[in-house]
């Protein structure tokens, strides 16, 4: 029985994972993100490219796992409180760097490293990212 219904609650979480997916993946490049308390805001897809962005210059993938993002000069990177969910399952996202990033290269910029937590190697995923 317990077995069910864990079965269950998995088909219904990789159900909502596949909506979720798909609504994001038809965004065309670029869109204004639609975050009014945010000051700068981004959808990352796994290759780096940037879907839905508030203030965010570009996005990038600079090698497995880890991401660049690079904000707007009018929002300072260095002292922000910064959010980052995993587009994927069994990922795990932090913020490698902060304003300079070894990894990036530019000004203003963010380095995002995602992990797969079971290797604990670096890993490739899409992420949602939220600066305010």
């Amino acid at each position: 029985m317990l077995r069910r219904i864990l079965a269950g609650g998995l088909a219904l979480s990789a159900t909502g994972l596949v909506l979720a997916t798909g609504s994001a993946a038809s965004a065309t490049s670029a869109d204004e993100l639609k975050a009014p308390y945010a000051r700068a805001g981004a959808v990352v897809d796994a290759d780096g490219k940037l879907n839905l962005s508030k203030n965010i210059v570009a996005t990038w993938r600079a090698a497995t796992g880890k991401y660049c993002v690079q904000v707007a000069q009018d929002v300072d990177v260095t002292e922000a409180v910064i959010q980052i969910t995993a587009r994927h399952a069994l990922r795990l996202p932090h913020i490698a760097f902060r304003n300079p990033s070894a990894t990036c290269h530019r000004d203003n910029t963010i380095t995002v490293n995602v992990f797969n937590p079971h290797t604990a190697r670096l890993a490739d995923s899409g992420f949602d990212l939220s600066i305010s």
